[in-house]
């Protein structure tokens, strides 16, 4: 071949790389260094370079060349718009994680919810559920005021409170015309993944709530499988509730903050985020998360 274009390249470790190159007389990588990095199990091959793409080698090559004062031309080509987000689901990366050089697009800048006449709300709708799924408020930050509960054994990074939580957001975007498809649930932790799940595909007669079909295409999962998909409504779930999660998240996001980039760049429309507030205001990049939030005024508490 003349030219091979890979793409998601950020993600590809380059042994798994290399054997197509030497095919082919150019190459062009497309990835985002700011996303996930390649997944590699073994704590030994990633601390000799393995966890570390072609494209973020090659990236750092061309840096070094171009402060080299070379005046050689650089072979990276940044895109700045981007067509997925909404702009207010944007600025907050954009801001955070791009050094505020990303823009959305004129053709999904304004871009937001469109309800269909509720036939039937739920009965048992909160007041700060209503208002968390209002098309008005296209970045939310859900505040759970839950006391510790857990869904499992000590230590499980879980929590049934956020869990229904999220059940009923869901629930409210049904009933107002949202498709299950058009709707996307992410959590940090399988524990998580796996309560949720529990909770949507369960009968609960106390609430009212009705088990979904379980060949429901709406998609619940861990951040670094949702990479690269992208959902008309995204819900993040971070299972604040207890002190091991806590801990966690300032392992994961402080050391690799581009999980939490991933979380919040797939929505396209609506974005919540359902945890403790304070739980969370402590980390750096959730401090700026909930500051973004509390300064359009969609921080709402929440409690059962």
């Amino acid at each position: 071949f003349d030219v091979a274009i890979i793409d998601e390249a950020s993600q590809i470790t380059i042994p798994a790389i290399l054997g197509a190159l030497r095919l082919v007389k150019r190459f062009i990588l497309v990835g985002d260094e700011k996303q996930l990095p390649p997944l590699v199990l073994s704590k030994e091959a990633a601390e000799k370079g393995l966890a570390t793409s072609l494209f973020s080698y090659l990236k750092q090559c061309d840096n070094d060349y171009m402060n080299s004062g070379s005046g050689a031309e650089s072979a990276c080509v940044s895109l700045r718009v981007q067509y997925r987000m909404n702009r207010w689901i944007s600025n907050f990366s954009s801001k955070v994680f791009y050094e505020d050089t990303l823009e959305a697009a004129p053709t999904v800048a304004k871009r937001v919810l469109t309800f269909l006449p509720v036939a039937a709300a739920p009965l048992t709708e909160a007041p700060a559920i209503k208002q968390a799924i209002q098309p008005a408020y296209p970045l939310v930050f859900l505040d759970i005021r839950d006391h510790g509960e857990s869904a499992g054994q000590t230590g499980q990074k879980s929590s049934n409170a956020e869990a229904r939580a999220v059940r009923a957001i869901v629930q409210g975007l049904l009933a107002r015309g949202i498709a299950q498809k058009d709707i996307g649930i992410i959590s940090p932790y399988r524990a998580q993944v796996a309560t949720i799940r529990r909770h949507l595909y369960s009968d609960h007669v106390t609430t009212g709530w009705s088990a979904l079909t379980l060949d429901s295409p709406m998609s619940i999962d861990t951040v670094d499988r949702f990479q690269g998909g992208e959902r008309l409504v995204i819900i993040m779930s971070f299972a604040t509730s207890q002190t091991p999660a806590v801990e966690s998240l300032l392992r994961d996001f402080l050391t690799n903050p581009s999980r939490l980039n991933v979380a919040l760049t797939r929505a396209q429309r609506k974005l919540i985020v359902v945890g403790s507030a304070p739980a969370l205001e402590g980390l750096p990049y959730f401090q700026r998360l909930l500051s973004y939030c509390r300064s359009m005024g969609t921080v709402i508490a929440y409690s059962e």
